[in-house]
């Protein structure tokens, strides 16, 4: 399928037999369209609408979108609507998961990174639907600052979560868009100890000129950054080992109030589909049983890293209220 200005969304009624359950206990088909706005500052909202949360920031005389989720609909047409009287044709990405990238076709000019651009992938249920990925492109590097009037965006390339990540500074709202890279329910890296301290130096750097991280999959308190730092500096004076191998997910990702309905299976919005798909038998066969008993007999997206090629996302410390979790295979750089 090739892209064009001013395409319609796609087709979603291939899921109308999928069900979703907001937060709230509404419960609708995946191939309908769901948005819901919550205001998070001046000028800022957080939308929900499936995959993980996208943002919409205001300035002067635009409207921009940060990340595109994976939800039916317009994703476009709902986030216009938040401040009609100013127009919105561009989007940044901050990664390529495909939780994040579906609906981007829907923008006239997609920012992103070139690693991102080369990484781009659908998954599951998504891979096959002719989603366009020709869409117009504009390559950030580190540094650039997206001129956004009255509330410039500083573009900061940095790799954690994947490669190609991006993060957005929005100095007037002192929140940081982060995608994924950073959270506060846990430290989520795919690299070593040592490359993520480095990182987290940077991130602390800059603490003076945020507050909020707005994460993926939620928004987190900021002195999260610190936390990480001091963890990942504890681990690398020689406490790798005190991590612990099995352990429940600090927050475990959402599980639908109900099963199934009509006769449907039942998931919850934006949480990703993981219960009830094989993924806990997948567990048991790599020797993992102890993880799913402590989380309650359901697999957990923090789960994939144990079932990944990199080895075992095997450790996690937990200090000062803060719970990070690393390779143990993966302390120093190579």
């Amino acid at each position: 399928m090739n892209w064009h200005k001013n395409m319609g969304p796609l087709d979603f009624s291939a899921f109308e037999n999928i069900l979703l359950e907001d937060p709230w206990g509404d419960i609708r088909p995946q191939s309908e369209p769901y948005f819901h706005a919550e205001k998070i500052a001046d000028g800022v909202w957080q939308v929900l609408s499936d995959g993980d949360h996208s943002y919409v920031v205001e300035g002067d005389d635009e409207l921009i979108v940060i990340d595109a989720g994976i939800g039916a609909g317009s994703l476009r047409d709902f986030c216009q609507s938040l401040c009609p009287e100013k127009p919105l044709y561009r989007m940044l990405l901050t990664h390529a998961h495909g939780d994040h990238i579906l609906n981007c076709y829907q923008f006239d000019c997609v920012y992103m990174s070139e690693d991102t651009y080369r990484l781009r992938a659908h998954f599951g249920e998504f891979a096959n639907m002719g989603v366009p990925d020709d869409y117009p492109v504009v390559f950030l590097h580190d540094g650039d600052v997206i001129n956004l009037k009255g509330r410039p965006l500083e573009v900061l390339a940095i790799d954690e979560h994947m490669k190609g990540g991006l993060q957005f500074l929005d100095r007037k709202s002192r929140i940081l868009f982060c995608g994924d890279e950073l959270n506060g329910n846990f430290f989520d890296s795919s690299v070593s100890v040592e490359h993520s301290f480095r990182n987290l130096q940077r991130w602390t750097a800059l603490r003076p000129y945020y507050d909020v991280l707005a994460a993926g999959n939620d928004l987190h308190d900021a002195s999260y950054v610190e936390r990480y730092l001091e963890i990942a500096e504890y681990i690398l004076n020689g406490h790798e080992n005190e991590g612990v191998a099995v352990y429940k997910p600090h927050t475990t990702d959402r599980i639908s109030s109900i099963s199934e309905k009509d006769g449907k299976r039942v998931f919850a919005r934006r949480a990703p589909k993981m219960v009830g798909v094989g993924l806990e038998e997948k567990m048991i066969e790599a020797g993992y049983e102890e993880n799913l008993k402590l989380n309650d007999g359901h697999f957990a997206f923090c789960f994939m890293r144990k079932l990944g090629p990199n080895g075992p996302f095997d450790r996690e410390l937990v200090r000062n209220g803060a719970h990070f979790c690393y390779y143990l295979n993966r302390i120093w750089d190579k």
